[in-house]
Parts: structure tokens; C-alpha cells; sequence
């Protein structure tokens, strides 16, 4: 019995004395085994993630971006595209060379309306200007019958006048885009006239005004004017400024004009006022 129990104590013991022997043995593996450790290797980093931000009026807009930050403002674009077609009016000419033809009132002013009135006035001219030019040339010839009064005159004729006149003018286009490229215009110069039966009148300072030998000698008006006293001369001279006004009424070149006449008659100035309205051509 004691032989068995000596037995079975001999067995434990060179059981752990072998279990301890694989530990240590299995442990002395392990440790034989050479781990490559370089001291200047850092540890690698871990990217961050990092925030993008764009600006917008109105919003903003974020956008993650791994490894570093910007920033980007952006201006607002519509995101509509407007066609836009512009169309550029033509620019219209003015004339260079033109004619006209006018009609209208003859007006007489002060004394020279005391025995006649207004009556028709008759245009016609031809002009030229420089291409685009501001002065040009005019050379008008007009008629002009003065009505005579039938209350003061009764048998009377009609007074008649025949001019020639070159003027300087001078132009202002206004709109030369617009359709009716409107042109205010100046003008002045001076001429001869021919009276026919000049009614004769008494002017401010008393004195009776002829027209040489187309003086009216009949009565009325009794002024005691005869063939031997009222003049020899058959032409007289002016001088003339107006105001004028061009434009287009559609394929037509109208104008209207007004103008102050000057005439030297026998003892005093006689002054009338032609207004008229007429087409040009060129």
C-alpha cells in the first residue's frame, strides 16, 4: 500500500515537473524571435478630417475636404442666361443739295398794313450745305399779293411783290436717330424786290411812302402822290432773318419758316412777314 501510494506521488511529481519544462521552453521560443524597433520612426498620422467652406450670398455651402482647409468665396451667378439684342437706330441724313416748295400768309406790319392785309405768299428755293455741314447757302425767289382793303380802297388793286433772296443758313439737327430727324434752322441775308400797284401809305413820321414808278397814283388814298412825285426807281433792296423748322412726315421732308422782310422803299422802310409751309426735296 505505502509502495502504491510512493508510486503514485513519483507520478505527479514528474508530471509538473515536465509541464513546467514545455512553459519555459515555449517561452525561450518566443523571446528568441528579433523585433526590427528604429528609434527616429514616428508613429504615422491619421489624416483629420477638415471643413471647406464656400461662401454664397443668401447660404453656405460646407464641403469636407480630408488633409487641410480652404476657404473660397464665390460671387453669386444667376444661373439664367437673358439673351439681350440691341438694335441700333440709323442715323438719318441731312441734305446736302435740295429744293423747296412753299406756300403761306404775307403779312404787312406798322403803316404798310394801313390800305392792304395779309395775303398768299408763294416759295420756291434751292439750298446747299456741306456733307453733315452747320452753315450753308439759300437762294429763295417769292411772290407775295397783298389783298387791299376794301372799307379804305375799294377800288384799289392788290398790291404784288416779286422778291430774289440768297441767305446764309445755319442748322441744328435735334434727333438724327429719331423718324422724324427734327432740324431747327436760322437764317439771314437780303435781296431785291420788284413792286407791282404799291399802294402808297404814310408812315410814322408823316411822310408818304413809295415804290418808285409802281406806285399806285389812283384815289383813294388821296396823298396827293403823282407820276412826277412818287420816284423813279423800279427796284428796291431787303434784307431778311427767319427761323425755320425741318422734319420728316413720313417719306415727306416738310418744313415751316417764318421771316422778318425789310424793304427800302421810297422814304421809309416797309416790313412784312411771309410764313410759310412747304416740302423739300433731295
Amino acid at each position: 500500500m505505502k509502495t502504491r501510494n510512493f508510486a503514485l506521488c513519483a507520478l505527479g511529481f514528474a508530471t509538473a515537473i515536465t509541464l513546467v519544462s514545455a512553459g519555459t521552453a515555449s517561452a525561450q521560443a518566443t523571446s528568441d524571435k528579433r523585433i526590427p524597433v528604429r528609434k527616429d520612426t514616428k508613429p504615422p498620422e491619421v489624416p483629420m478630417a477638415k471643413t471647406d467652406t464656400i461662401r454664397l450670398p443668401g447660404r453656405v455651402d460646407t464641403v469636407m475636404v480630408r488633409g487641410r482647409t480652404d476657404t473660397v468665396t464665390v460671387r453669386m451667378r444667376p444661373d439664367t442666361v437673358v439673351r439681350v439684342q440691341m438694335e441700333t437706330l440709323p442715323t438719318h441724313r441731312l441734305p446736302g443739295l435740295y429744293f423747296g416748295l412753299a406756300a403761306g400768309v404775307a403779312s404787312p406790319i406798322q403803316h404798310f398794313r394801313d390800305n392792304i392785309h395779309d395775303g398768299l405768299d408763294l416759295n420756291g428755293q434751292v439750298g446747299w450745305f456741306p456733307t453733315n455741314g452747320t452753315f450753308g447757302l439759300r437762294g429763295d425767289v417769292n411772290w407775295a399779293n397783298f389783298a387791299h382793303r376794301k372799307t379804305d380802297c375799294l377800288n384799289c388793286p392788290d398790291t404784288k411783290l416779286l422778291s430774289g433772296t440768297a441767305d446764309l443758313v445755319m442748322r441744328f439737327p435735334l434727333d438724327r436717330k429719331s423718324y422724324l430727324n427734327p432740324v431747327i434752322y436760322l437764317l439771314g441775308g437780303g435781296g431785291i424786290d420788284k413792286f407791282t400797284d404799291f399802294i402808297p401809305y404814310r408812315n410814322t413820321e408823316g411822310v408818304i411812302v413809295t415804290a418808285g414808278e409802281q406806285t399806285y397814283t389812283g384815289n383813294p388814298p388821296n396823298f396827293g402822290v403823282t407820276t412826277a412825285n412818287r420816284g423813279t426807281s423800279s427796284v428796291q433792296y431787303h434784307w431778311d432773318a427767319g427761323i425755320g423748322y425741318d422734319l420728316n412726315v413720313g417719306p415727306a421732308h416738310m418744313f415751316v419758316e417764318s421771316r422778318y422782310m425789310s424793304i427800302g422803299t421810297n422814304n421809309g422802310r416797309s416790313h412784312y412777314l411771309p410764313s410759310i409751309i412747304g416740302f423739300k426735296f433731295y
